[in-house]
């Protein structure tokens, strides 16, 4: 397997920083730790894992090949997989830090499809209500770049324009319907029971494919439709308005009393080489995908849906999953042909560790036949564990190695049902070299213990045997102990103490959502207690009693006046003290996916730690939600290791390098206010402001302004001859805060 190193894209503004601090948490995105299952290598184990995936292609680093785009509606994440070449075998490798790349308002979906014929994908996501488009401006020179193209896309109906509805829960269609060179689209009416068809009229009205204007031309396209109580469809259906064969002008509008609709997936492509668009659905409610064959043999000929297979595709194991399956029709194995990838639609209820796919076309573009291949497609190749994955390292076996625990909050089993587990991987390496060889998904049998959800567990040796005990973080908010009765090289968690007590015999208990850790916080040789609860603090207990029989004494339910509440209602902490060169600092993994980073803990354990960053890394946007974080040197080469745990179930794995920059975002988005480039600029900086004028300000790392100018054009160049090669900050009034690099 190919060892990489990917920088880490963040930007920090820390005014009296203390830069020795930082140095010492520099941390690069690295996957050179091996990690193996059932005998063979994991080709991507540091990936992060998917929930509710999403599918298409993109030349994201404009290098001539197609790199695959995910985008996880469960929080908005993407995944970018850049496509690799070693020797002649092509493959896919993660690029984690991709995601800066694109717009940071995506929500519900998005997909990547050349919409002005430019050679470049655009991008559709969601807009209020609909469909909003972000136009590919981007190069191999300024590299990926973005524009807003439509805020929202509007239809023209019988005469009237209108929003071009797309429901939140919809996944729409967005293809050639009548193969004249521009992009139509495919959506369910509001009502759920018919097709409509936008065309759009940018080939009628210009005689190109660049612009974006839609005329709804068919209220019954396909001529079915789809019962609004289940997934039944009634071919060639008589009812209004499918009886009026509504094509090319339909004048008759929908019924006004209709239902809402719950939910559809649309893909549309020409399955049997017929020449026109067959469709494959999901709905919201079942677990199957619908073929519908179409009887035409040209586009716009008003043809009917003649046939479909509710078991789908019927030559192969037809689709089975939890819940609202969607198809994606993508080439993932670099033979040219287009594959069926389905990933699940419906966030917290589908299978989240086995939850992508795969039916290879062993046909051809033309002609498809899907084959089943697996059901967890790039997921066998990650450390993949079900949503809101906590790492933890511990030595298990007492052989000097740092073995990794995962818990989970929770993971889907058949059907409906969640449950939350611990995964071992043991460390089969060595001090310089580690190995994770995958055991167990469900470590000492915990999952049969009914705990409930979002076990989080830490490890220590509390009786001073030689061996480390498990504590249990529990959803009712309390802890179950187990002594490890095993020996050094097989551990063994037998007997477990539930409503576990403090010194006075009260049960501990901190509400919901316990997170403990076990860490010597005052430095006297026994390990103490800390616990974060769902509302967002951490609660403290110190150990009183001995080396060999603990006993915790209640200090502090606000400790270190920590509170990681931001926007979300509750805060989920999950506390990660270290120390480092005798320093103690404190990671807070976090339910709204930022790890928060204090400082100033030691001699102040009954004062208030300092937030030294509240986005630590910049990983938010790239983790999404449920963070947790694990450090350590595990290669024992001075610089420490992160594991840091997320919504989607994986782990990624950064290594300290003191050679990195904190501060080495680009911007690659283009907001609807101000674009920079080039960057890298050597003497001449272009800005591009769309709402002028402004006052834009120029400042370096520490935070002093160099330069004051006026904007009061749409395009203006700033000359950057006087300054130092280095690192700079642009903002501009009500704007966000811009990179440049100055060569």
């Amino acid at each position: 397997m190919k060892k990489t190193v990917v920088k880490l894209c963040l930007v920090f503004f820390f005014f009296g920083l203390k830069l020795h601090v930082f140095s010492q948490f520099q941390f690069n995105f690295n996957d050179s730790v091996q990690v193996f299952k059932n005998g063979v290598p994991l080709s991507k184990p540091w990936s992060g894992g998917f929930n509710n995936a999403q599918f298409s292609d993109i030349d994201y680093d404009f290098d001539g090949d197609l790199d695959l785009f995910v985008f996880d509606r469960s929080n908005n994440q993407v995944r970018v997989f850049s496509q690799e070449l070693n020797g002649i075998q092509k493959y896919y490798r993660l690029d984690p830090i991709a995601g800066f790349k694109f717009p940071s308002d995506m929500r519900y979906r998005a997909t990547t499809i050349d919409y002005n014929g430019d050679g470049k994908n655009d991008l559709f996501t969601y807009g209020i209500g609909g469909i909003k488009v972000y136009k590919n401006t981007g190069n191999a020179t300024i590299g990926l770049q973005w524009e807003v193209a439509k805020n929202l896309l509007y239809s023209n109906n019988w005469g009237t324009l209108m929003n071009l509805y797309v429901s939140s829960g919809d996944i729409p269609a967005i293809t050639d319907v009548d193969y004249d060179g521009d992009l139509d689209v495919l959506t369910y009416h509001i009502s759920g029971e018919y097709m409509q068809y936008h065309q759009n009229q940018s080939q009628e009205l210009y005689n190109h494919s660049d612009s974006l204007i839609f005329e709804l031309k068919n209220e019954c396209w396909g001529g079915f439709r789809e019962d609004v109580n289940s997934n039944f469809l009634f071919l060639n259906d008589q009812t209004s308005p499918c009886q009026n064969g509504n094509v090319p002008n339909p004048q008759l509008k929908p019924n006004e009393t209709v239902k809402a609709h719950a939910g559809s997936t649309v893909l549309a492509f020409d399955v049997d080489g017929s020449g026109v668009m067959d469709l494959i659905l999901g709905d919201v409610a079942y677990s199957n995908l619908n073929l519908l064959i179409n009887g035409g043999t040209e586009p716009n000929m008003n043809s009917k849906m003649i046939s479909q297979d509710i078991t789908f595709p019927s030559n192969s194991t037809p689709i089975n999953m939890t819940l609202f399956p969607a198809g994606y029709w993508v080439d993932v194995d670099f033979d040219g042909v287009k594959d069926l990838i389905v990933a699940p639609n419906a966030k917290n209820v589908s299978e989240n560790e086995q939850s992508v796919a795969k039916y290879k076309n062993t046909g051809s573009n033309t002609v498809s036949n899907f084959v089943f291949e697996t059901k967890s497609f790039l997921q066998e190749d990650m450390i993949e564990h079900g949503s809101g994955s906590i790492p933890v390292l511990v030595d298990l076996t007492g052989d000097g190695l740092l073995d990794l625990v995962v818990s989970n909050f929770y993971s889907y089993k058949p059907t409906f049902l969640k449950e939350s587990k611990l995964a071992y991987y043991k460390n089969t390496g060595t001090s310089t070299n580690p190995i994770f060889t995958f055991i167990d998904d469900d470590f000492m049998n915990i999952s049969q213990l009914n705990y409930g959800l979002r076990i989080v567990s830490t490890f220590g040796d509390l009786d001073a045997d030689g061996k480390n005990d498990m504590f249990l973080g529990l959803e009712n908010g309390s802890l179950v102990y187990f002594k490890n009765n095993g020996s050094n090289s097989n551990p063994n968690f037998n007997n477990p103490i539930v409503n576990y007590t403090d010194n006075t015999g009260v049960t501990i208990n901190v509400g919901q959502y316990a997170a403990p850790q076990l860490f010597d916080l005052n430095k006297d040789g026994k390990l103490d207690l800390v616990i974060g609860e769902k509302t967002g603090k951490i609660v403290y207990y110190e150990n009183i009693g001995t080396t060999t029989s603990p006993s915790f004494e209640f200090k502090s339910n606000f400790f270190g006046s920590v509170d990681v509440i931001t926007t979300s209602p509750d805060g989920y902490p999950i506390p990660h003290f270290i120390r480092h060169n005798d320093t103690t600092f404190l990671f807070i993994g976090t339910g709204e996916g930022c790890i928060q980073f204090f400082d100033s803990i030691d001699n102040n354990l009954a004062g208030q730690f300092h937030l030294n960053n509240g986005d630590f890394l910049g990983l938010k946007n790239i983790i999404g939600a449920y963070s947790a974080c694990a450090m350590a040197d595990l290669d024992n080469d001075n610089a420490l290791n992160l594991l840091v745990g997320q919504d989607l179930g994986g782990v990624f794995h950064l290594e300290h390098d003191s050679e990195s920059s904190l501060v080495v975002v680009e911007n690659h988005l283009i907001s609807e206010e101000i674009t920079l480039y080039p960057n890298p600029a050597n003497d001449e900086l272009t800005v591009e402001l769309f709402k002028w004028p402004n006052e834009l300000t120029l400042s370096n790392f520490q935070g002093q302004i160099l330069m004051k100018f006026e904007v009061n054009s749409d395009k203006t160049k700033i000359n950057l001859q006087d300054l130092a090669s280095g690192i700079y900050f642009i903002r501009g009034i009500n704007t966000q805060t811009y990179k440049i690099i100055k060569e």
